[in-house]
């Protein structure tokens, strides 16, 4: 009788330990494959209800195989139910290491997925699955999902930006001043101007290129070779009665020309795509030519710099300047030529001013200004001021500034 009760509760354990769930080994784990979409089902048969639906890359934390068709898993949200097997493959696991800053580990193998934080180049991960997007990882802020093109399994050094922010200021061996663009390429939109030896705070490096941002001036991306951590020299202090000897300008002179005597546009980078008209310049126009890429010169007309078509530019100056029709907006004027004068900015409410792109309520915003700030108008049309202020450029609508 003993011996009979013996050999039952041995079959009862055998048997338990067969139907148990097996956790994936600590190498070897399973995720979504071979279909955009998986369902899983309640039962092991393609009529049972469908508990949900799974993407392609989502992770099987538990595996046990039911028969040569499907398997009673668990996803990595927890939820469990049977999968047919095809559509289920087998990873092992390894270390690897984060490529780029700010690297988001999410709940799910997608970028709609929230995110548990952020990982910075050189974070060591173990990848427990590896799928066609994503991969399934172990990190120092729990388990989740980070993009396949993020990870190496090379190490991996860490990065610069471990050390920012930092003080750094502007400089141009050339003397001019430097773009600051809404993005680090030099596809983007310029924000603004900033003159050598300003003083920055550098937010964040990618590429070639700095994040910066400026005290009263225009925040955005500047090109690294433009960024020095070394402080300006002070400027040297004259004796009494010195005369201080006066810097040579950059470029060299050139004039503008026009075949039809119309205006030329002077745009803010070079190419009419992409680049608004920041003014327009009469023929006869003496200008500073600093540079020329493309077929197009870089100038300054007075304190205004920009881009004009090469074939619109002559160092051999003009007879006769011409009446020069507007080739774009009637009653815009020339901020080569313009008078300048000093105004402030006024709002009735005290709220701040936009500063556009161009004279119209059509472009961007460049900044927003206080009530009270003090502008240097350099030029203007019918409804609108063109401003200088704190090494900015823009227009302000007429009503809101004041002599």
């Amino acid at each position: 009788m003993k011996k009979r009760s013996l050999l039952l509760l041995m079959a009862v354990i055998l048997t338990v330990t067969l139907l148990a769930p097996m956790t994936a080994s600590a190498a070897t784990y399973y995720h979504v494959s071979g279909t955009s979409f998986v369902k899983l089902r309640a039962l092991p048969d393609k009529d049972a209800d469908v508990i949900a639906s799974y993407r392609q890359d989502y992770a099987v934390v538990t595996y046990r195989k039911y028969n040569k068709d499907w398997a009673k898993i668990s996803f990595s949200d927890g939820t469990s139910g049977y999968v047919m097997r095809k559509y289920l493959k087998s990873s092992s696991s390894f270390r690897a290491y984060v490529t780029t800053d700010k690297t988001h580990v999410r709940i799910g193998p997608a970028a709609s997925f929230s995110s548990l934080g952020t990982l910075n180049r050189g974070s060591r991960v173990t990848v427990m699955t590896t799928g066609s997007a994503w991969d399934y990882v172990s990190t120092n802020i729990g388990t989740g999902y980070i993009r396949k093109s993020f990870l190496s399994k090379d190490k991996v050094s860490a990065s610069p930006n471990l050390s920012v922010p930092y003080t750094a200021y502007i400089k141009n061996p050339a003397g001019n001043t430097v773009n600051v663009r809404r993005g680090p390429g030099k596809g983007y939109a310029v924000a603004g101007e900033l003159e050598p030896k300003t003083k920055v705070s550098v937010t964040w490096v990618e590429g070639g290129w700095s994040n910066i941002e400026v005290s009263g001036g225009p925040s955005g991306w500047v090109m690294n070779e433009y960024i020095t951590r070394s402080a300006p020299a002070p400027t040297p202090t004259l004796e009494p009665g010195t005369t201080p000897t006066p810097k040579p300008e950059p470029g060299y002179r050139a004039y503008i020309k026009s075949p039809n005597g119309k205006k030329v546009n002077m745009r803010h980078g070079p190419s009419e795509k992409g680049y608004a008209v920041r003014a327009q310049l009469e023929p006869g126009t003496e200008i500073r030519v600093l540079s020329t890429e493309n077929g197009w010169c870089k100038i300054k007309a007075g304190v205004v710099g920009g881009w004009v078509k090469k074939e619109y530019v002559t160092k051999t100056k003009p007879s006769s300047s011409g009446s020069g029709s507007s080739s774009s907006e009637s009653g815009s004027s020339s901020s080569a030529s313009y008078q300048s004068w000093s105004g402030t900015v006024k709002s009735e409410n005290g709220r701040k001013i936009n500063v556009r792109r161009g004279a119209g309520k059509g472009y961007a915003n460049v900044t927003q200004v206080e009530s009270g700030k003090k502008v240097t108008v350099v030029g203007e049309t019918t409804n609108w001021y063109e401003v200088n202020f704190d090494g900015m450029h823009g227009w302000i609508s007429k009503e809101y500034v004041t002599k």
